[in-house]
């Protein structure tokens, strides 16, 4: 449940970005990919999906250009609201994978900090 409502938080502050923040707007021009953050066995995640300057999302799953396929929804949700160090430490323990491409999930995380920091 923690991990869902921390990926509609996220979600919310992307659109809120996509729709009145002009920086991130020139962010997203240029740019478009889809990158998924789920868990392992499909159960819950969410897809967001940055095409021709605008911001969307929904639950294709199996459906991306990057993807971060956690264990299991409670380390998602532990890692995630710890921030890099967190991501980090999934990635060395084998509780968070990455699949697809390495520049769209690297720009994702970019636009992660931009509407985390606004």
């Amino acid at each position: 449940m923690r991990f869902l409502l921390l990926l509609t938080i996220l979600s919310a502050k992307f659109k809120k970005a996509a729709e009145q923040n002009a920086n991130f707007q020139k962010f997203l021009m240029g740019h478009e990919c889809s990158v998924v953050i789920k868990t392992r066995d499909n159960a819950k995640g969410r897809r967001f999906v940055f095409k021709e300057g605008r911001f969307s999302t929904d639950r294709k799953l199996d459906q991306y250009d990057a993807a971060m396929i956690w264990a299991n929804a409670g380390t998602a949700f532990k890692a995630m609201k710890k921030g890099d160090e967190g991501v980090t430490e999934a990635l060395q323990s084998h509780r968070l994978a990455i699949d697809g491409k390495l520049h769209s999930f690297t720009w994702f995380g970019a636009a992660i900090k931009f509407v985390m920091a606004s």
